[in-house]
């Protein structure tokens, strides 16, 4: 081999280097998926040609050297750097697992200090299970149907039988209350004044669905379920509205100052009813 041809084949040698170095790193970053062994191999075969016809020339033997020394030093780090990355103890793929797990806890933390200002679907016990909240409620109407009701009706008759004579008291004596205005005796009656103070249902304290609305709700829970060929002949609109009102006094405390409304959804092929929040 002349010395023209030996140049010509190192000049190859050193570009194969240059690129199996490349590669490596490429892999070490994590673009490549595999280590790069069929370009070392074919640079292995060169490097044995290499070998056999070793020129006189100083220049060209310098550079062999040298090109062996740099092919050691470079075999020896892409060994190490390949162990720790089989271990899981690369620097590199340890950095980047720590920025995956700063980024998320930065995005939970803004999550939960910033929430959007969109409506929020709220799930506070997991899905609500309508179905076993509305046997539970016709369980217990059941059980009230059966029980006596002559006890009930005494149970709240006491509260209202001893106040007739304070009432014909408070209407004898309190003769100067009847010159102000219908309206204002209207309100200091004390004859209405029990009326007035009885406790409004929770749809009116709280800040719930109205009466309408929870028909449109029950009728969409309805259509849903005969969609999705699912039983409705057990469901009525009270033991629905009944579960319904029974969150939204928890949900009320949870998130005040914010509306409650519900909506129909589809979770794992059943129909449910989950509440939504809104400001």
């Amino acid at each position: 081999m002349t010395p023209k041809e030996f140049e010509i084949l190192l000049s190859g040698a050193e570009i194969q280097l240059s690129r199996i170095k490349h590669l490596y790193e490429q892999w070490f970053q994590g673009i490549e998926r595999i280590e790069p062994q069929i370009p070392r191999k074919q640079f292995d075969r060169a490097l044995h040609e290499l070998r056999k016809t070793r020129p006189r020339n100083t220049a060209l033997r310098f550079r062999f050297q040298t090109l062996i020394q740099r092919y050691t030093t470079l075999q020896t780090y892409w060994r190490r750097v390949g162990r720790q990355i089989e271990e899981g103890t690369y620097r590199r793929d340890l950095l980047r697992a720590r920025r995956r797990r700063e980024v998320a806890r930065a995005e939970r933390e803004r999550v939960r200090h910033h929430p959007s200002s969109n409506p929020l679907e709220l799930d506070p016990n997991e899905d609500v299970n309508v179905d076993a909240l509305i046997e539970e409620a016709s369980d217990h109407m059941d059980e009230l149907l059966k029980a006596p009701k002559p006890p009930a009706e005494l149970e709240e008759v006491p509260p209202a039988r001893p106040r007739p004579s304070q009432e014909y008291s408070t209407a004898t004596f309190g003769k100067p209350e009847s010159r102000r205005p219908l309206t204002q005796r209207d309100k200091s009656s004390p004859a209405i004044s029990p009326s007035r103070r009885a406790p409004p249902p929770i749809a009116a304290r709280s800040k719930g669905p109205g009466e309408a609305r929870m028909r449109q709700i029950y009728e969409s829970y309805i259509d849903a379920k005969r969609r999705n060929n699912e039983r409705t002949d057990k469901i009525d609109y009270e033991a629905v509205a009944k579960s319904l009102k029974k969150m939204v006094p928890e949900l009320d405390r949870k998130y005040k100052g914010k509306r409650i409304d519900f909506k129909v959804v589809v979770k794992d092929g059943k129909v449910g009813i989950k509440p939504v929040v809104k400001k």
